[in-house]
């Protein structure tokens, strides 16, 4: 896809104008509005970089006046404010005129390097339904840069679901507090306490006795792993009410698994982070 120079982006376009347009290149996102002065001295700034970086970065501006609901949704308090996303989410940003060499320094930190680009085509790969190329792929990369965060992550994305849970879990421990760490180790969690349990003998069990935990809690797993996420978080949350000693809280830890696997942005994260809360406290 060709990059145009500047875009200009609204509430009902901004999920294609950034968000998806961000999992191709970087995406520059001017908030600012007519009134404003010091907008009026880096909009031409930030335009002038952008073309510079033609091919590389995408450069959206957003009236916050007649946008508002995209201004709110990223508290925006002044303008002008520049945020920065990849990937979906955003990465940095500002607020307020900064000098030339500032702006060229924020441009230069979001250009993704050989390397970036190399990890990806491994998750446009992986995206595509390729997982052995995107393997190959990140293997490449980790095999000149051990340590790299994004492709370490990839890789162990793909291997929580090739059963290969040591290694996945080995390469997502390394970022503990990376969101997509976290969602890694969740899913092995679930992997792992699913096992080989039949959802149909649980749910036989159930029928016959409702206050069997060990069956809540194991048929909460197998709906994980299945993707049925609103049934597999109320059978958990029925574990932590009936046995909070069930597998060391059980229910309890899983549920957490399930809120890193889902994003705290998710509905159901928190409708369920609520009703644990009522259950516990």
């Amino acid at each position: 896809m060709t990059t145009t120079p500047v875009v200009d982006a609204a509430d009902a376009t901004f999920a294609s104008d950034v968000i998806e347009r961000s999992n191709e290149l970087p995406v520059v996102v001017d908030f600012w509005a007519p009134w404003c002065g010091p907008c009026r001295l880096l909009g031409p700034l930030l335009e002038q970089v952008a073309g510079e970086y033609a091919g590389q970065v995408q450069l959206v501006k957003v009236n916050t006046d007649e946008n508002p609901q995209v201004s709110l949704r990223y508290r925006i308090q002044g303008i002008p404010a520049v945020i920065a996303f990849r990937g979906g989410e955003p990465i940095n940003q500002f607020v307020g005129a900064l000098p030339e060499p500032e702006v060229r320094h924020f441009f230069q930190a979001i250009v993704p390097s050989d390397v970036d680009r190399k990890v990806a085509e491994a998750e446009q790969l992986l995206h595509q339904g390729q997982p052995g190329a995107a393997r190959a792929a990140f293997e490449a990369v980790l095999g000149d840069d051990p340590e790299h965060q994004a492709a370490s992550l990839g890789l162990a994305s793909l291997l929580a679901t090739t059963g290969e849970y040591d290694r996945a879990t080995t390469l997502a421990s390394k970022w503990p507090g990376d969101p997509a760490a976290k969602r890694v180790l969740g899913i092995v969690n679930f992997q792992r306490a699913a096992g080989d349990a039949d959802a149909a003998t649980l749910v036989a069990r159930l029928a016959a006795n409702d206050a069997d935990s060990d069956a809540h809690y194991k048929l909460g797993n197998v709906l994980a792993v299945q993707g049925d996420w609103p049934s597999a978080l109320e059978h958990l949350l029925a574990t932590v009410r009936l046995d909070r000693s069930l597998e060391n809280d059980g229910g309890r830890v899983r549920l957490l698994d399930a809120f890193n696997v889902l994003g705290e942005g998710d509905a159901l994260t928190q409708e369920y982070r609520r009703k644990l809360g009522a259950l516990l406290f």
